[in-house]
């Protein structure tokens, strides 16, 4: 572990894993219980977010977060309007107020880069996350500057996007279907709005610029185009920041070959392979056969060379960093992107977001 910077206090000392400096790393250099941590998170908001801004996420190991509470509790401490609403596709339990699980996706499923619902108009600002049990093997949340994606993308790529942004094209079964086979196991609608009031789905869409089309009993499609790349309000630095590379039907292909590189065991490469088939399967069967779709803004199909490009330039950025049990993790989702690698063993990660 190398040195970063001048420690923040007496107590809290300021470091990076090896050489990356992604992210940067606070601990406490003498026991602290988790009142002492709250209050600094509180009354250092302009040094702690200022290094958020610079390295675009903060890991705090070694403090005494033992529960959900306490991870809310520092939640609180930043002062933040944190979230209860989420719009987005992966399956989530809350368990205290502001506090969810990260995912209910299961363990050989990798989870795609991306930025938290870079599909809305106004997508979380800040991403907190909490190890209250690290897995045995594998299950690293990697993480990824967007602002490095931006520089290195296509220029050709780049530009399609600039012009015509990027179209999202989401599937749901709805309340009367309680079941069905998924290969990334998309919510039903219900359970993504929070409700069956069909009036109150209309009113949601329309804040979110959602187009809506329903088909047979209550099956719904929600289109939207967003733009891709998005300028941090604070820092002004411009980010990759759309979901292409975790819509896309070949995305997934790409990030399980990659994954079956890294871990080189047999699952991996179970995986790899069954998830290739599949997708070969879902791609001759024609784009309506997608749960989730994404295309440029003008309707042109993003190539399975372009999405190749695209994943190899976030694994050129990427850093996948164990867990250790009580650790917490702040991301600026307008610079870094986030995923979750395959595990083996119980692990349960818990999130919370800003407005």
């Amino acid at each position: 572990m190398s040195q970063a910077t001048t420690t923040a206090t007496k107590w809290i000392q300021k470091s990076f894993l090896g050489e990356t400096k992604l992210p940067i790393v606070y601990e406490p250099s003498e026991e602290k219980n988790i009142l002492d941590l709250t209050h600094w998170v509180k009354k250092n908001q302009t040094e702690w977010r200022e290094d958020l801004k610079t390295y675009g996420a903060i890991l705090f190991r070694g403090f005494p977060v033992h529960e959900a509470s306490d991870f809310q509790s520092i939640l609180f401490a930043t002062d933040e309007k944190l979230g209860e609403f989420y719009l987005g596709t992966s399956p989530r339990d809350q368990v205290v107020k502001h506090v969810f699980t990260a995912s209910e996706l299961p363990p050989h499923y990798p989870i795609m880069q991306h930025a938290e619902m870079s599909f809305l108009d106004n997508p979380p600002k800040l991403l907190f996350f909490y190890a209250e049990k690290a897995s045995e093997t594998g299950g690293e949340t990697p993480l990824t500057d967007l602002r490095e994606v931006y520089k290195d993308i296509d220029p050709k790529i780049k530009a399609k996007i600039q012009k015509h942004g990027i179209r999202y094209r989401r599937r749901y079964d709805g309340p009367s279907k309680k079941a069905r086979f998924s290969l990334w196991k998309t919510k039903r609608w219900d359970e993504m709005f929070g409700t069956t009031n069909l009036d109150e789905v209309k009113k949601i869409s329309d804040q979110n610029r959602f187009h809506l089309d329903w088909f047979g009993l209550d099956s719904l499609t929600i289109t939207n185009e967003q733009s891709g790349f998005r300028i941090h309000p604070e820092a002004k630095t411009t980010a990759w920041h759309n979901h292409s590379q975790t819509f896309h039907y070949q995305a997934a292909v790409s990030e399980v070959w990659k994954i079956f590189k890294r871990q080189k065991t047999f699952r991996s490469l179970g995986v790899a392979i069954l998830l290739t088939l599949l997708t070969t399967i879902k791609r001759i069967s024609g784009e309506q056969s997608h749960d989730v779709h994404v295309t440029y803004g003008n309707g042109e199909e993003i190539s399975a060379k372009e999405m190749k490009s695209i994943t190899d330039v976030f694994w050129k950025h990427l850093v996948a960093i164990p867990w250790q049990t009580g650790d917490v993790l702040i991301i600026d989702n307008f610079s870094l992107s986030h995923g979750r690698l395959p595990f083996t063993g119980p692990r349960r990660i818990l999130v919370g977001w800003s407005e």
